[in-house]
């Protein structure tokens, strides 16, 4: 009989723990406990049962933004939205998918992540939306922008042809995710690889790397690398 897990602490590495710290205090999180060493500091921060740690080091990591960080339920996502805007954060609204019925919003960590707030249920004194159900936030668009922001892949396209050359071009990744979205993202890993945390997204599938060249080394005939279609 495998034990049963009591709780789970989700942790970030963040550049500036004092920045991320007054960020999560206005989405009702207060420190529960901290620590401070030469080149590194912690904090948690807790909601009611919900645990974040956040942890900083020097030199800072290299972290990229990540297209969706965390994602918190709230019973009034509106007043939390009130508190956000009070303060001069950005909230983007995306709509009322059906795991929040009573809204979805969307805001940016002090390191650039994506953090989702929602409310499952629909207040009873409000009509539905006219959005309702649909599902408007896409962690494919959300991956490719930031990979575009980055300024794509340095990579290569990895495919060799007969005489054991490497096509020039650069490497070119599709994504299909469960519902037939597609993105053209450009990882930063070699095209004959797939992404280091392919599960890094739940609706992430199999890529595929296709070399654009024409020429004798068969490019533009066929020649793929991944393990999926799009």
């Amino acid at each position: 009989m495998i034990p049963r897990a009591r709780s789970m602490i989700a942790a970030t590495y963040v550049s500036d723990i004092d920045a991320s710290r007054a960020f999560y205090r206005l989405l009702g999180f207060c420190e529960h406990s901290s620590g401070k060493a030469e080149a590194s500091a912690w904090s948690v921060m807790q909601h009611e049962g919900v645990s974040v740690l956040l942890a900083s080091t020097g030199p800072a990591l290299d972290i990229p933004a990540l297209p969706l960080l965390f994602y918190f339920f709230y019973d009034d996502v509106e007043a939390v939205v009130g508190v956000l805007e009070e303060a001069g954060v950005p909230v983007m609204r995306t709509g009322h998918p059906p795991h929040a019925l009573g809204g979805e919003v969307k805001v940016l960590d002090p390191d650039g992540n994506t953090v989702l707030l929602g409310q499952r249920e629909r207040s009873a004194s409000r009509a539905p939306a006219d959005d309702e159900g649909l599902l408007r936030f896409d962690i494919l668009r959300e991956a490719a922008a930031l990979v575009s922001a980055r300024g794509g892949a340095p990579q290569a396209c990895q495919i060799t042809g007969r005489d054991g050359g490497r096509c020039p071009d650069q490497a070119e990744v599709k994504l299909a995710d469960s519902r037939g979205l597609r993105e053209a993202l450009a990882w930063t890993v070699p095209a004959t690889e797939p992404p280091q945390n392919p599960h890094r997204t739940r609706a992430l599938i199999s890529p595929v790397a296709r070399c654009r060249r024409a020429g004798p080394d068969g490019c533009r005939r066929g020649v793929r690398s991944g393990c999926g279609a799009v």
